[in-house]
């Protein structure tokens, strides 16, 4: 389950253990308790809270700082794995310098975080300041637990999270975020007769933060479009249509039922489909697929109800809405088109609007509400979670830089990123707290195949020992 090259070696070692306990978004209640047993056995103080944060303390010298990483991961699996993560450990491997998923995700995404902070309060590692590790749950679906957490429990003026993936990268800022639910009823003939299954897969989806300017295609917007072809060529009527996992993940795959005559033309289509697809995706997405199967169908949609329900995804947006203009090269506001399903005849779906400006972000939502509006649909936004505004005469920043220079004889690169972090909700909580996030080298997360350079692990280790020695 997990290569006993590294099992036995600082942060692997603990690494390991998390990877063997079932923890996606929501289910966070063993990996709980561990945190929970790893600071009796050591006698370790710790305090937890009726959701599941913990909070874990190690006295040193001086001040305090705060360490911070979220113990849930997103958990997805190429189609046709077996992997169950409410039950499976997580299987990875050495690849060269890398340790991967392949089936699944690895969790390396924020679970090599939470092993760092294991490292330092199980090691011996002498003339560091006294610690305060929070673990917080459910970060991925919305950054939940960092909203929960009892405030008093921090003393610290600063804080290190250590969710970020990009060892050289310190992030100083990030985009705050805001979901909005779409929900549309629709009426239903009773027909008996042929129908079409149209699955979209084999996209490389990826986080919805990081990876929306890459240009991956969104299996949700392919498919709708698959269908409004079908429809206006073949007079097909949609039934159905459904994808995506999760608010944070740009869809991979995603398929709908289509009732139609013509079915050897509906698969002859598709097929021409599959490669204007591949065409309009050259270089960015060269495995797209576009299936056609032929079904029986007892029902399908009124014409009504198909027309504006393909419509509407048709008009929502996915991808950028304005670059930075502040940042050179930096995504300001941006939207993923994340989740559609079918529940009591009605369709829902559910979409995430990032941004690093509170006004965008919310003119954004408000402009996305207005296409559910013209499309008769309810429109719920969530509270959703504010940005980091970045300090760069932060007195962390530069203990930071001045570190990664006596390590590694060079300057580090200060950025703010696209994707959402716990500091904004922390630092607005707790105040008055001077903040940074870093990470070693992980890539592809929150996609099959996510993987961690286990070198990166190693120069991290040694860089945030220095950092943290400098701060005393």
């Amino acid at each position: 389950m997990f290569p006993i090259e590294i099992a036995d070696k600082p942060v692997w070692k603990f690494f390991k253990e998390i990877c063997a306990i079932p923890h996606t978004s929501g289910d966070e209640e063993r990996i709980s308790k561990y945190l929970i047993s790893f600071a009796k056995t050591r006698g370790l103080t710790f305090e937890s809270d009726k959701v599941g944060n913990v909070l874990i303390r190690k006295p040193g010298l001086g001040a305090p700082i705060l360490l911070q990483a979220h113990m849930d991961m997103v958990g997805e699996s190429l189609v046709g794995s077996t992997h169950d993560f409410l039950t499976d450990p997580i299987t990875a491997v050495i690849e060269g310098d890398t340790l991967v998923a392949h089936e699944t995700t690895l969790g390396a995404d924020n679970g090599i975080g939470v092993a760092l902070m294991l490292e330092l309060l199980h090691g011996d590692y002498q003339d560091l300041p006294a610690l305060e590790c929070l673990f917080t749950i459910d970060e991925e679906r919305g950054l939940v637990g960092a909203l929960q957490f009892p405030t008093e429990w921090i003393t610290a003026k600063k804080l290190i999270n250590l969710d970020s993936e990009d060892l050289g990268h310190i992030c100083i800022g990030c985009a705050g975020g805001k979901d909005i639910r779409i929900n549309l009823s629709y009426d239903i003939e009773e027909f008996s007769g042929t129908a079409v299954k149209v699955t979209v897969e084999q996209l490389n989806g990826g986080h919805s933060g990081i990876e929306i300017a890459s240009g991956h295609a969104n299996a949700l917007q392919l498919t709708a479009r698959v269908c409004r072809e079908l429809e206006q060529l073949l007079d097909a009527r949609l039934i159905s249509i459904s994808g995506g996992t999760k608010h944070n993940a740009i869809p991979r795959s995603a398929e709908a039922l289509v009732a139609v005559e013509n079915t050897e033309g509906a698969v002859s289509m598709c097929s021409m489909i599959e490669k204007d697809f591949l065409e309009e995706y050259k270089g960015i997405e060269d495995s797209i697929t576009v299936k056609c199967q032929v079904v029986k169908t007892q029902n399908r949609l009124s014409v009504e109800s198909a027309s504006k329900i393909i419509n509407l995804l048709l008009a929502l947006p996915h991808g950028v809405r304005k670059m930075s203009g502040v940042v050179s090269g930096l995504v300001e506001t941006s939207c993923n088109l994340a989740i559609v399903n079918w529940q009591d005849n009605e369709l829902s779906i559910l979409l995430s609007v990032r941004s690093a400006v509170e006004p965008a972000k919310n003119a954004f939502c408000e402009s996305i509400a207005a296409v559910g509006n013209l499309a008769g649909a309810d429109v719920t936004m969530g509270s959703g979670y504010p940005g980091w505004a970045p300090n760069q005469s932060s007195n962390l920043l530069k203990t930071a830089k001045a570190a990664y220079s006596d390590c590694f004889g060079a300057s580090p690169v200060v950025e703010a990123i696209h994707a959402g972090l716990e500091c904004g909700i922390i630092g607005q909580r707790v105040g008055d707290l001077d903040m940074i996030s870093l990470g070693p080298d992980i890539c592809d997360v929150h996609i099959p195949g996510e993987s961690v350079n286990i070198p990166s692990v190693t120069s991290f280790l040694d860089y945030f020992i220095t950092i943290l020695r400098k701060l005393n």
